[in-house]
């Protein structure tokens, strides 16, 4: 719980960041304050729910053979690669399981933005076309 709640943090600050970037750049732009808020919040949970999907389908084992194959031919190109041991694809399913992390900071602080984009949204959208200046 510890690590799920200091990622939540961590993805929360990010995602704060990015919105507050997009919304001054767009203000900048002379779009309104509700538009802005709207696109900064939006973009923020594009770029937490995407990373956490992939993470989330990842740790399921989508791309474990994949990235094996891609690791034999890497030891077959560079032999620098190449570990002591062979490793067959179940002790690499194994090894990448232990090294797994938990995507639930990017997807929960990336729904929070994504229903706060919303809210700004229907703000935006029962401003009137003009927005707030």
């Amino acid at each position: 719980m510890r690590g799920v709640r200091k990622s939540l943090i961590v993805c929360l600050t990010a995602g704060a960041v990015i919105a507050a970037a997009v919304c001054a750049l767009n203000v900048c732009r002379g779009y309104g304050w509700s538009r802005s808020v709207c696109d900064g919040l939006f973009l923020a949970s594009v770029m937490l729910l995407g990373p956490g999907i992939i993470r989330a389908v990842s740790n399921r084992g989508a791309f474990d053979v994949a990235g094996y194959g891609l690791r034999t031919v890497m030891e077959l190109v560079l032999p620098l690669m190449k570990r002591e041991e062979k490793e067959d694809i179940h002790q690499y399913r194994e090894r990448r399981e232990a090294q797994r992390k938990s995507p639930a900071g990017l997807l929960l602080s990336g729904a929070i933005y994504f229903f706060l984009s919303l809210a700004a949204l229907a703000v935006y959208e029962l401003s009137g076309p003009g927005g707030f200046p």
